[in-house]
């Protein structure tokens, strides 16, 4: 696979315009998992780097309040996130009698991370020139993240329904996050006061 700028940049390209067809190809890619954990590594870095400047865009601060506020925090948090995801995706889409396997599905929701960096950097660069656009690029980064994600699951695990698909991540995000809720509260962390 060819890793070189214009080449990622046309991947992504072939990514939003034909998702399956670049999933497939994800898919298909004969990695070890050595290379695919230090792949996920790095998306979740450069994620948490460019979260940093968005915060410096919002607050003037490289440190904000808050669990993200800094470097190592962000990385810790983001990288958790999306190990999660991997899990549901992997481990919902076989209970649903899906096929994929774990390393297919680390490689696939790494490369959906690399190109909503893009829509990181996007809105970042809007914060500083146009800030009232940053929340319709964040919409849009919104809308093409679960477009993606589902057509990455139907390739991965050999569903052929989309519809299907997008229930199935609606009914195990709202899962996942009563059982954060419930976790939160056994250990008694509340929620941040409003105002």
């Amino acid at each position: 696979m060819d890793t070189s700028f214009s080449s990622l940049a046309a991947l992504v390209r072939e990514t939003l315009r034909d998702p399956k067809t670049v999933g497939k190809q994800v898919k298909a890619l004969d990695l070890p998992m050595g290379a695919r954990w230090e792949a996920f590594a790095l998306v979740v870095i450069v994620s948490a780097i460019v979260g940093q400047f968005s915060i410096l865009a919002m607050t003037g601060a490289l440190v904000a309040p808050g669990p993200l506020g800094t470097p190592v925090q962000s990385v810790l948090i983001q990288g958790g996130a999306l190990l999660i995801v991997v899990q549901a995706i992997h481990h919902v889409g076989r209970l649903m009698g899906g096929t994929g396997d774990f390393g297919a599905a680390l490689t696939l929701a790494t490369w959906l991370q690399c190109v909503m960096i893009l829509f990181q950097v996007i809105q970042v660069i809007t914060l500083v020139i146009l800030p009232p656009l940053a929340g319709i690029i964040g919409v849009a980064a919104m809308v093409v993240f679960f477009w993606l994600l589902t057509n990455f699951i139907a390739v991965l695990h050999g569903f052929t329904s989309l519809g299907r698909v997008f229930a199935m991540i609606i009914a195990t995000a709202f899962a996942l996050a009563f059982v954060l809720v419930f976790f939160m509260t056994l250990l008694g962390v509340e929620p941040p006061a409003q105002g």
